[in-house]
């Protein structure tokens, strides 16, 4: 028997947690966060609490609780007894938080499938943001103890004690692989972040398609056009589709966004700034295309230009940090004291030297200031030779960059769409307006930014051409939209189970 059990992504958007079972394999489809359903209970500064494992997360209905899913060593502190492994393995359609969040969460010997692009992203997530839960390829015990080094009593294990590596499989697209008894083909789509796939399966009772989150309108939208050509000819029984905007019929492409925002740097001498998610390695070729067609240096932040060494690993698709129209951008951190060497310290007629000024990084950072082509605040004097990206929680940096009269912030991000953007948007706003910076694209007609989704009559015309004998709309607030159109729509209940 082959069966589906939709566990997020139903009636909303994101948070894609789908149970697939065949015969004695079960796997999940995504294993995201709910954002509609996290934001009922926690906020930036009120998280689920660690030390009580899942408790917090089952009572608020972030995750289901099956058993056989999850880390013992959580459960072991919740006081469950041991539990028998249930799920075999993830597909994981792309690394955005609301397909990939919770696989921290995951036993230990869930398998993870995956393609080169999001394992890149998963591993700058892991290697280059603090906290726990952002161990995803790497299973770090929790809650254990052991023997004191030098006398008696115990202490608690840190990652330094050991830890182990997920089971990461990386698929090629287009080729088959085996999860227990299904058999899988990941196709390229295209998305708002590298590595996006879709997801033909196999099963015994018939072929599923699994779109994940994908789009027409970017610079890979040949991509989801073969998918859905190589798909059409395998007889699709079930297709699973995400329907974000289903309800649109037009959108902003990415030649759009290229050419308005060229346009906007053109006309000014003075400095640009832009802010888009260091992921969206879309938006990045855009606007490093931008400078270099206008004479401009794209400065980076030390996380995209560690993104970009872990896709120069696999693919020349994207430039090296070393390219000469990028430059690395040290933002000041605790003292402050990047590229300055006349701080004078505590010690009479001594300034910081170096590696006093190193220790304001990470590890990981340290490496990337002293490249040849790394800036800080004070290098940026000649403010028409750059474009600086600068995100939302690094405005307070433009203080130190003190933008000339005439320079222009490009909001290159969707328009805000929730209360709590847009109290967002009106702080940016406020920052702007107290630096003297000309905003453009908090409105959606400026065309500054293009979606990461198909507008529902591409979606429409996918499913005309697949032709399969039903559908499931998920990762959408509109499940009933296509109803009027399709004969074949079938609307999930969250956690219902559904026999092929």
């Amino acid at each position: 028997m082959t069966s589906l059990t939709f566990y997020g992504g139903v009636g909303e958007i994101g948070g894609n947690k789908i149970l697939l079972k065949d015969q004695d394999t079960r796997v999940f489809l995504d294993f995201g966060m709910s954002f509609n359903q996290s934001s009922k209970y926690f906020s930036e500064f009120l998280k689920p609490r660690k030390c009580n494992g899942l408790g917090d997360y089952f009572a608020t209905e972030l995750l289901p609780d099956i058993p056989g899913v999850y880390r013992e060593d959580y459960l072991r502190h919740m006081g469950r007894e041991k539990e028998d492994q249930l799920v075999d393995a993830v597909l994981i359609s792309h690394a955005h938080i609301d397909h990939i969040a919770y696989v921290h969460h995951l036993r230990k010997e869930v398998e993870l499938w995956m393609s080169k692009g999001s394992r890149a992203i998963m591993q700058m997530f892991q290697d280059t943001r603090a906290g726990g839960e952002n161990d995803l390829l790497e299973y770090v015990p929790c809650f254990e103890m052991r023997l004191k080094d030098k006398g008696e009593g115990y202490t608690k294990t840190t990652r330094k004690d050991g830890f182990e590596y997920r089971p990461v499989k990386v698929f090629e697209y287009g080729e088959k692989f085996k999860v227990g008894d299904l058999e899988v083909v990941a196709y390229e789509v295209d998305h708002s972040l590298p590595g996006a796939a879709a997801f033909l399966i196999h099963a015994s009772e018939g072929n599923i398609l699994y779109t994940g989150d994908f789009r027409f309108h970017g610079y890979l939208g040949d991509k989801t056009r073969e998918m859905v050509e190589a798909v059409s000819g395998e007889g699709v029984d079930v297709v699973i589709t995400e329907g974000t905007r289903i309800e649109s019929t037009s959108g902003t492409s990415e030649a759009e966004v290229y050419d308005n925002a060229k346009s906007l740097v053109d006309g000014t001498g003075e400095l640009v700034v832009t802010t888009f998610p260091v992921r969206d390695l879309t938006r990045f070729t855009t606007f490093h295309k931008i400078a270099r067609e206008t004479d401009r240096k794209l400065v980076i932040g030390f996380d995209q230009a560690y993104l970009l060494e872990q896709f120069n690993k696999f693919s020349d698709r994207y430039p090296k940090p070393d390219d000469a129209n990028l430059c690395l951008f040290a933002e000041r951190k605790t003292w402050g004291i990047a590229g300055r060497d006349d701080y004078l310290s505590n010690v009479e007629g001594v300034c910081y030297p170096d590696n006093i000024r190193d220790q304001d990084y990470d590890t990981w950072e340290r490496e990337y200031l002293h490249r040849g082509n790394t800036v800080n605040h004070c290098d940026l004097a000649d403010q028409s030779e750059y474009i600086l990206i600068c995100g939302y929680f690094q405005l307070n940096e433009l203080i130190d960059v003190k933008p000339n009269p005439g320079s222009r912030y490009i909001r290159s991000i969707t328009e805000p769409f929730t209360d709590e953007m847009a109290f967002d948007a009106q702080r940016v706003i406020n920052w702007l307006d107290l630096l003297g910076l000309e905003l453009y694209g908090m409105r959606g007609d400026e065309k500054l930014h293009a979606s990461g989704h198909a507008d529902g009559s591409q979606i429409a015309e996918m499913l005309r051409e697949i032709n399969s004998t039903m559908v499931i709309p998920v990762h959408t607030e509109k499940p009933d939209y296509l109803k009027a159109s399709f004969s074949n729509i079938w609307s999930p209940v969250s956690r219902g189970i559904y026999s092929l």
